[in-house]
């Protein structure tokens, strides 16, 4: 087994090369065949999966937040290829919806298991754990504002909160189309997951499953600044958030937003931003394989 270690310079910041010999020490204790790779763009970490597309048995190992697994699953041959998640990032929801227990360097890189788990997909793209719209793409896009601040990656995510409430809280006028009926909603915000967390390990659907073959839409009604507040300040993982009668859930295989204007709607996976007038979302039953310990 060949041992690929995608590092996401940008990620781990001053932590890179503690993390590097962290790696190195379990490799070579163990003798492992591996390289360590470090990107610092998104074009560098495609180039380097394809220089080892040919190669048999490998595994692919994401070091840094949720979006550099983000992208890694965008770049390899899903079919042939096994993943790890190694979450140094902020947020790092996508090891919370897939593995058992708590983040382990050794144990993770040393495991032998391997199991199958599903994807969301909008437009053709994977994501992991999330797609986001209004609100949900506001807090994701103004969280760049806050990231060079040295504090926790959940306070960040909460400043962005505040911030995007405050300031940026206009809703969505968008139809949308699930199980063969459309409608015309206007939303304050729209959180598509693929488990249970969101950014800053919010868990906005305590209930999704990434093994379910199902993706899980929580879809707030238009409503007032201090109506929002007492609903973000309500989540939490008994999921009492989702009895408020302007929440609606929808449990689906497929679903459309469309903009009848054709303006580009602003949309989030994972934490990475996207546009479009029209955004098809599909979940991807046993999509990817993952080395390690599933969730149960």
């Amino acid at each position: 087994m060949f041992h690929i270690f995608i590092l996401n310079e940008k990620s781990l910041r001053g932590r890179l090369y503690n993390c590097r010999e962290d790696i190195k020490g379990i490799c070579e204790n163990n003798g492992l065949h591996y390289k360590t790779v470090t990107t610092r763009s998104v074009e560098e970490l495609k180039y380097e999966v394809k220089q080892y597309a040919a190669h048999d048995n490998v595994v692919y190992y994401a070091v840094g937040g949720d979006g550099t697994f983000q992208v890694l699953v965008n770049a390899v041959d899903l079919e042939n290829a096994v993943l790890q998640y190694l979450p140094y990032g902020s947020g790092n929801n996508a090891y919370l919806t897939f593995y058992n227990k708590s983040f382990d360097l050794k144990r993770d890189i040393l495991s032998a298991e391997t199991f199958k788990a599903d994807l969301g997909q909008a437009n053709g793209e994977y994501f992991i754990t999330m797609f986001g719209l209004a609100l949900d793409a506001k807090i994701g896009y103004n969280l760049a504002r806050f990231k060079r601040f040295p504090i926790p990656g959940k306070a960040k995510y909460y400043m962005s909160i505040l911030y995007t409430l405050l300031f940026q809280r206009k809703p969505v006028k968008i139809k949308l189309t699930a199980g063969g009926e459309s409608k015309d909603i206007t939303s304050s915000f729209i959180s598509i997951t693929n488990g249970a967390t969101i950014g800053g390990q919010t868990p906005i659907s305590p209930y999704s499953s990434a093994f379910d073959g199902k993706l899980n839409a929580v879809i707030c009604d238009k409503v007032p600044l201090s109506d929002l507040l007492k609903l973000f300040s309500s989540i939490d993982s008994s999921g009492k958030h989702l009895n408020s009668p302007h929440v609606t859930q929808y449990l689906f295989e497929e679903l459309s937003f469309e903009n009848e204007n054709d303006n580009k709607l602003m949309y989030e996976i994972d934490g990475e931003i996207r546009h479009a007038s029209r955004i098809d979302i599909k979940a991807c039953k046993d999509a990817i394989t993952l080395k390690g310990i599933r969730k149960i």
